[in-house]
């Protein structure tokens, strides 16, 4: 019989604000997972930013800890760019991003280039494990 053993792990926490200008990341170690999915929210205040704020899921695959957090380059590769909520008073876009095995060994969610508001923005990920 076959036991399903569901994590979950925030990259970003929940209600996490992105001010203006700003740059929020966050890493989980995804080794060891069969699948799983992360998960994005960008919530624009009562006034919209100016500029929209756009996140991004990047990988890393290495055998090691899991790389500090910075922008894409060496460690980090841009798997999936372009989630935007728009500029929009109030707008919200949420996103699943499934993942299989093999695909990474780390997990990192960056949500930047917002100006003259900020966002609320939160980035989840669930690992699940076959046994």
């Amino acid at each position: 019989m076959t036991t399903h053993t569901r994590t979950i792990a925030y990259a970003i926490a929940e209600g996490t604000t992105n001010t203006a200008g700003s740059t929020q990341r966050g890493a989980v170690d995804v080794r060891g997972c069969d699948a799983g999915t992360v998960f994005i929210k960008i919530a624009n205040g009562a006034t919209g930013p100016t500029v929209q704020a756009e996140a991004r899921i990047m990988i890393a695959d290495t055998d090691g800890a899991t790389p500090a957090t910075g922008a894409a380059g060496t460690d980090w590769k841009t798997a999936v760019s372009g989630i935007t909520p728009g500029t929009g008073n109030s707008a919200v876009r949420e996103f699943a991003w499934p993942f299989g095995p093999g695909m990474a060994t780390h997990i990192q969610v960056e949500i930047a280039g917002n100006t003259g508001q900020s966002v609320t923005c939160e980035a989840l990920v669930i690992k699940n494990v076959l046994s």
